[in-house]
């Protein structure tokens, strides 16, 4: 697998595009909900004419499927697809489940991953190697009050109450962060074949 990606991160919270080329991260930052199919593409080549890059069989297209706006998502797989055929390069996928829970990932923790879309709380269950192992479903807070697993929560929601009146020493609060894609990377945690969008509603 190709180490230089071109990252699309379009789901209506923090929205960006990034370049990892040799190691080294590269953000721009986009103005969320205003993402558009033309505006995105103009912006990518304006990073890739930034950094005096080409996208090459030496680089991969990584997007990010959510949970998250509908519209941002569909346009980010779109602007992925066309530049996909147009370069003949890969496409792999990561998701914010995965990524906002890697702090406890690199620990060897089963993990529910909790996502916050369209004002509810959805998570997912994750193994001791790295796999999703559910589907999103709606949180219910009196299983998470009686379960053990580790849950990952977004920093964001650190005061919502529903996660303040959890009395369990095993909350943790997660952040999105680009740069930890290289664990979801490193460690073959990339969709390769059939990406799906995770729309929630």
């Amino acid at each position: 697998m190709s180490k230089n990606f071109l990252i699309i991160n379009c789901t209506g919270k923090n929205d960006s595009i990034a370049l990892l080329k040799e190691n080294s991260f590269f953000i721009k930052d986009l103005q969320t909900n205003k993402v558009k199919y033309e505006l995105l593409n103009l912006e990518i080549l304006d990073l890739l004419k930034s950094k005096k890059t080409a996208l090459d069989s030496n680089f991969s297209i990584l997007v990010n499927t959510g949970p998250g706006s509908f519209s941002g998502i569909r346009i980010a797989l779109a602007v992925a697809k066309g530049i996909h055929l147009t370069n003949k390069i890969k496409i792999f996928a990561y998701n914010n489940f995965l990524l906002n829970a890697v702090t406890c990932l690199q620990k060897n923790q089963k993990v529910i991953s909790i996502q916050k879309t369209n004002n509810f709380f959805y998570s997912i269950q994750i193994d001791l190697k790295n796999k999703i192992v559910s589907s999103p479903i709606l949180v219910d807070f009196k299983k998470l009050q009686n379960g053990n697993d580790t849950i990952v929560v977004p920093k964001e929601e650190k005061i919502e109450s529903n996660f303040t009146s959890l009395d369990k020493p095993q909350v943790h609060f997660g952040e999105i962060d680009l740069k930890n894609l290289s664990f979801l990377i490193d460690n073959n945690l990339l969709e390769k074949k059939l990406i799906r969008p995770i729309y929630l509603s």
